[in-house]
């Protein structure tokens, strides 16, 4: 369950209190920095004598000096029975035989644990592991192999960096914390063991461990959000790293930004993509946001085929919106449309793309577009374009990547576009408050004139960001490419 800020009335009256609900932001995937650790130990293995033995052990504690004769008439031994369980007690130097008596050793005695009544052995075995620890809580973590993506992430911030460089010194109480979870995942035998002592440490290599996290943020105060750890560790769990936990915290404050002025140039492109669907929404100053925000909270915005265009709140990447975004994709594609690149313009947030949902979603899409059969027509490209140095994760995801040094579109504006097909837009600022987490907000469309419109206005600065002339002629092929629908609508005017 996570702890959701004390919902409030707003004072820009986002919502009613009564409208209020909970909303997914953003989705991430970040890195956990952890460390090998080669561990010299010792364990005990709890054995058992056996059963007859046992019986013997416990009586002779309870009447240390019993008479041998009275002992085998009290367990109704015969000679040779009897005979075989002293062999066995006595040869172990559990139990001593003076005069016909039994009398139990110190090593018999301590067989007993304190505040058992049944005796148990133990043998000490020497052991090296080598065992991964994250080096943020010191908690026990199994070395996992990434992929190229993946090893690219954002890492958590390290908000005491003395106890990570310190920790082999730590690792010996972690290592013992840790052991029951540690010797539970490796080994399947049925003997009982314990810990015996931590003989020496010695640190390893680093690796890294991904960490899953939502953003649950509320209708009425969507810039204000926390992370939601469930899909990485049970409450429990969590509960167990709470520095973990501000680690992640951290890395939410970090995401914060200001409201902008340029903010409002990209409001004025979502307008000129989609006059018709956002006409109730236009004010003589722009786009009424509040207004917008408050109609896409509380609208179903489910795709239909005679709804060709929906409104959504949230990242691309959070699951009610990826399965918006694949719905209307799937009906867009009955255009028979097949353009050879898929162009995104990113808006200048952090950690944009930090998500391995990205690339999952960029290869399902590509792949659903595909090449021709007789592979004339090159498979499809995906496209990144971005203002400034990108990123490495965004490097890795996307086919090509083309930069421009200075913005040549607003910089929260972000576009997904397949020509022909389908194109999600969104601006991301802060709605509600001067500052705090930006709120995507924006339309997902498969309608072919606001496609044509998306088509043509990344056309217009794309020499900013393609400088490769063969991609360059690609990418205008298909967004000078019509669709189905548009076709028609010219044969029509014509006629």
């Amino acid at each position: 369950m996570i702890a959701h800020p004390r919902p409030t009335l707003s004072l820009s009256g986002l919502l009613k209190p009564e409208e209020d609900r909970d909303l997914e932001l953003a989705s991430y995937d970040v890195l956990l920095p952890c460390r090998r650790f080669e561990v010299d130990h010792k364990v005990a293995v709890l054995g058992r004598v056996s059963l007859t033995a046992e019986f013997l052990l416990r009586l002779v504690k309870s009447a240390d000096g019993i008479d041998e004769t009275d002992a085998a008439l009290f367990f109704g031994f015969g000679l040779r029975d009897m005979s075989f369980v002293l062999a066995e007690v006595e040869g172990l130097g559990y139990v001593e035989r003076r005069e016909g008596r039994l009398w139990i050793t110190l090593s018999g005695m301590s067989l007993f644990l304190e505040g058992s009544e049944e005796p148990k052995i133990f043998e000490v075995e020497v052991r090296r592991e080598n065992v991964g620890f994250d080096l943020i809580s010191l908690a026990y973590e199994q070395p996992r192999g990434l992929d190229e993506f993946s090893r690219t992430l954002p890492e958590l911030p390290l908000l005491h960096p003395e106890r990570a460089s310190a920790a082999a010194s730590n690792i010996y109480s972690a290592f013992r914390r840790s052991y029951p979870e540690i010797i539970s995942r490796r080994e399947r035998s049925l003997d009982r063991r314990s810990l015996y002592s931590i003989d020496h440490v010695s640190a390893g290599d680093r690796f890294s461990s991904p960490v899953k996290l939502t953003i649950q943020s509320t209708g009425l105060r969507p810039w204000v959000g926390v992370a939601d750890l469930t899909e990485w560790r049970n409450e429990v769990e969590q509960e167990d790293r709470p520095e973990v936990l501000d680690a992640v915290a951290a890395f939410v404050d970090d995401l914060s930004v200001s409201q902008r002025s340029g903010d409002q140039d990209g409001y004025e492109a979502l307008i000129s993509l989609a006059p018709e669907f956002l006409k109730e929404f236009v004010r003589k100053d722009g786009l009424a946001v509040d207004k917008y925000y408050r109609e896409t909270i509380n609208r179903v915005g489910e795709v239909r085929s005679n709804r060709q265009t929906i409104p959504f709140v949230g990242s691309l990447f959070t699951r009610d919106n990826v399965r918006k975004l694949t719905e209307a994709y799937s009906i867009g594609l009955r255009s028979q449309s097949r353009p050879s690149t898929l162009l995104w313009l990113m808006p200048i947030v952090k950690y944009w793309g930090a998500t391995r949902t990205l690339p999952e979603l960029l290869r399902t899409m590509a792949s659903r577009i595909g090449a021709d059969n007789s592979g004339e027509r090159p498979a499809t490209t995906t496209v990144g374009l971005v203002s400034g140095w990108p990123e490495a994760h965004i490097k890795k995801a996307f086919g090509q990547v083309c930069k421009s040094d200075a913005p040549a579109f607003p910089q929260m504006l972000e576009i997904l576009l397949v020509p022909g097909v389908v194109v999600a837009a969104s601006v991301h600022a802060p709605i509600g408050s001067k500052t705090g987490l930006p709120v995507p907000l924006g339309f997902i469309s498969f309608d072919p004139r606001v496609i044509e419109r998306a088509s043509d206005y990344l056309d217009q600065s794309l020499h900013r960001y393609v400088k490769d002339d063969m991609l360059d002629r690609r990418i205008r092929e298909d967004l000078a490419r019509k669709t189905d629908a548009e076709v028609e609508a010219s044969s029509i005017v014509q006629e």
